[in-house]
């Protein structure tokens, strides 16, 4: 996507048009502020630009009220200079404008600011997205009585020949076990005895292919140690902590995830908690919650492509907090697209996927595998005494009618004692 500004030409502007074509963005002008609200009306900008000095007057902020009320997807940055900083400290004070941007305008300082700010608009309109979708989902379950039918003992029978199935595919296909062995096979068949019959020498390829392997199966062990734990693990969450500790885990992992990212061109874009959840707290439990949501991020990753966008937003409803990590959904080999409908509850089953593809490419930032993943993610929300769920939303981001997938852990918010 390329943003597309609108900014008020004066003489305080002059180079700002050079400067928004050196770093890529599309821009339009106009002359006066009576102009704005129809340009506005008529076309989608991303931003709204004006220079501190067109908009001292109480008028002129008057009008930039107006704005911020009827185009909230359209942010408004101000271009300022240090003679006019109290100007500018009231307008971001009374949230009539998002940013600013110092004069003389730097070019890398620019890009800098309405990068960031895009990052900001993309999350908000997605947030406000997802929120409709959901609400049209709650509405069409209430509609529909019987929208969700009880498997078949056909059906049952074939997920339970399909959790052998998974079970070989994670053990035995893919780098690991099975291609260890091959490694080993291939080890004692290529070594040659010396001629003193003490030491066998082997073919260096075969050495770097065997280590490979090596590392593979380690991980894959020591990710079944990591899944024993947190099976064997019974007792239930009773620390408790901030939400906005949860930032510092989730800021963590994304870090963590950058070179699983960079497969795909992938990026995450983080909400802030809501302010008001402050002085509530949550069953909070570092390490199991690091787990979780790392195991989220990746199977966002996995089953999203090239240079698609994850989203984790927070909601405030009610008396929880809600965590939401969304991708776009695509279609499966059976034709349907992202969670079907009646896969839902069985995502969380050990050994149940939807795909039966094996993808190497990630494996050595997994914690859970072998088909237990979302199974423990929500064995360790239970236990924190969280809901988690995940489901097909109707994704009218970009007017492409397209559906997203969409994860939610639901955390029960306490009071803080006095």
């Amino acid at each position: 996507m390329i943003p597309h500004s609108l900014f008020l030409e004066s003489q305080h502007t002059d180079s700002l048009a050079d400067t928004l074509k050196e770093i890529g963005y599309t821009f339009e002008r106009v002359h006066s502020l009576d102009e704005v609200a129809k340009t506005l009306d008529e076309g989608k900008f991303h931003f709204l630009i004006f220079h501190v000095t067109d908009v001292e007057n109480p008028e002129a902020q008057e009008k930039l009220t107006e704005f911020v009320k009827n185009h909230p997807y359209t942010l408004i940055i101000l271009v300022t200079d240090s003679t006019k900083w109290d100007v500018t400290a009231s307008l971001l004070k009374q949230h009539k404008v998002y940013d600013f941007i110092q004069t003389p305008i730097d070019v890398s300082h620019l890009q800098i600011t309405l990068d960031r700010s895009l990052q900001y608009l993309l999350t908000k309109q997605k947030s406000q997205l997802i929120y409709e979708a959901e609400n049209h989902l709650y509405k069409r379950m209430v509609e529909i009585f019987d929208w969700k039918k009880s498997l078949t003992h056909k059906e049952n029978e074939n997920i339970a020949a399909d959790i052998i199935h998974q079970m070989n595919i994670n053990l035995f296909q893919g780098s690991g076990i099975g291609t260890l062995m091959s490694v080993v096979s291939i080890l004692i068949s290529k070594s040659k005895l010396d001629l003193e019959g003490k030491n066998y020498s082997i073919p260096k390829p075969v050495m770097d292919l065997l280590s490979e392997n090596y590392e593979a199966a380690k991980s894959m062990f020591d990710s079944m140690s990591i899944s024993q734990s947190v099976i064997d693990d019974e007792m239930l969450v009773e620390n408790m902590e901030s939400p906005a500790k949860l930032l510092s885990i989730i800021q963590n992992e994304a870090e963590f995830l950058n070179e699983a990212l960079d497969i795909k061109s992938q990026k995450i874009n983080l909400s802030q908690i809501p302010s008001s959840v402050s002085g509530k707290k949550i069953h909070f439990d570092e390490t199991k919650l690091s787990y979780v949501v790392r195991e989220i991020f990746l199977n966002a990753i996995k089953y999203s492509r090239d240079k698609d966008v994850i989203y984790l937003i927070f909601f405030h409803k009610e008396n929880f907090l809600e965590l939401k990590v969304i991708n776009p959904a695509y279609q499966n080999n059976d034709g349907t697209n992202g969670i079907p409908e009646k896969f839902e509850s069985f995502v969380f089953e050990p050994f149940f996927r939807i795909s039966s593809v094996v993808d190497d490419s990630y494996a050595k930032f997994e914690q859970f595998r072998f088909g237990l993943g979302l199974p423990l993610v929500k064995k360790i929300m239970d236990q924190h005494q969280a809901n988690v769920q995940i489901y097909n939303i109707e994704n009218n981001f970009r007017n492409e009618n397209t559906k997203d997938i969409c994860l939610t852990i639901r955390f029960p918010l306490i009071e803080e004692e006095k």
